[in-house]
């Protein structure tokens, strides 16, 4: 294993440089949304199958791909790039409310914040503009992207376009969102329960906007909501999804989007047929109320209901919590699956309303 600064692009070619020379490297792949540009550089540098550069810096700047599905006459809401406190204060007196403020190159909804007035878009204006780096410790240049807020279900669709270009849908994923003002995924069903031809309406969407920004190989993550006026993209994540959804595929379909994305990058043959036809979901652990984690009790209760397949913590006691704000504040998820949707969602809700968030008790003071 190498160790090297991820952040620092030079450092990551100088060190992919040398093992190509000792022939050491059959393919270049990130989990990361963050380090896709990076990647897709150094991998079309020497050869190596992966996403073409510009198309992977598009999807990972939101700015520049909203450009690029505008210029391709796909809807989308309106978007303005604001880097100053004046060009703050001039946009809080013309856009519509609410409008969402968010990072140009985040993850898991890190900073995305709906805004209903002048005064909240200035607050978290300021908040945005003042940091220094992301969440991976990238830098950031202060810019932020004000949207108009789409009203309507969100949805994601999971692709996986193969080295001839040919672009194959997965399927169509429900999410469920917290509360405003936020945008934290609390759950989500594959595949969606939707009519035939709103499903297909979604797939055409997003396979318009894959070929608006020049995606040409690998999985994508795409979410888009179904608006009064139909499917609107939000986003092209040239990645596999987060929050479990390649296992929720996998339980419903029985296509591992994992091996199936490391054989294609290897140049082998890749099968994406389905082999089931159950449908899974999961439901994530969050706490309702600020403190400090001590436990989540009624796990194995929950773990022993029909379609449950796993109850998973992975934050640790002493973990500070908060009510959602983004994906770092979910605490754990239920996993369920299954022929029957009814009761694959009706386990999974019972499965999380056993689990108890217990908090640690104050600390006296000194």
């Amino acid at each position: 294993m190498l160790k090297v600064e991820t952040n620092d692009a030079a450092a990551v070619e100088a060190c992919v440089d040398g093992l190509v020379r000792e022939g050491k490297v059959a393919a270049l792949l990130t989990f990361s949304t963050f380090y896709v540009p990076t990647v897709a550089a150094i991998a079309a540098r020497h050869g190596l199958r992966y996403l073409q550069p510009r198309a992977a810096q598009a999807c990972h700047n939101k700015h520049e791909a909203r450009a690029l599905l505008r210029a391709a006459g796909l809807p989308g809401p309106e978007f303005h790039v604001i880097a100053s406190e004046a060009e703050a204060a001039q946009l809080a007196q013309t856009v519509r409310f609410p409008c969402v403020v968010k990072p140009p190159a985040e993850s898991g909804s890190t900073g995305v914040r709906r805004v209903d007035t002048p005064e909240e878009l200035l607050a978290h204006f300021r908040s945005l503009h003042s940091r220094a780096a992301n969440e991976r410790g990238q830098s950031l240049h202060g810019e932020v992207l004000v949207e108009s807020f789409l009203e309507g279900p969100e949805f994601s669709v999971e692709t996986m376009t193969l080295a001839d270009g040919t672009t194959h849908v997965l399927g169509v994923t429900q999410k469920y969102l917290s509360a405003p003002p936020y945008f934290v995924e609390m759950g989500h069903d594959f595949p969606a329960d939707l009519p035939p031809e709103r499903r297909r309406a979604l797939e055409e969407a997003v396979l318009a906007g894959l070929a608006a920004v020049g995606f040409d190989f690998g999985p994508a993550h795409t979410e888009i909501r179904f608006t009064p006026a139909g499917p609107v993209i939000i986003e092209i994540n040239p990645r596999l999804a987060g929050g479990m959804i390649p296992e929720l595929v996998r339980l419903s379909t029985g296509v591992d989007l994992l091996s199936a994305m490391l054989d294609q990058m290897l140049g082998r043959p890749v099968d994406l047929t389905h082999t089931r036809q159950d449908v899974a979901c999961i439901r994530f652990i969050t706490s309702e109320r600020p403190g400090v984690l001590a436990r989540v009790e009624g796990q194995d209760e929950a773990s022993r209901l029909g379609t449950v397949r796993q109850v998973a913590v992975d934050k640790a006691a002493g973990t500070r919590l908060r009510p959602p704000e983004s994906a770092t504040d979910r605490l754990g998820y239920v996993i369920a699956s299954g022929p029957e949707r009814g009761q694959v969602l009706g386990d999974a809700a019972r499965a999380l309303s056993l689990l108890r968030v217990e908090q640690a008790a104050p600390s006296a003071p000194a």
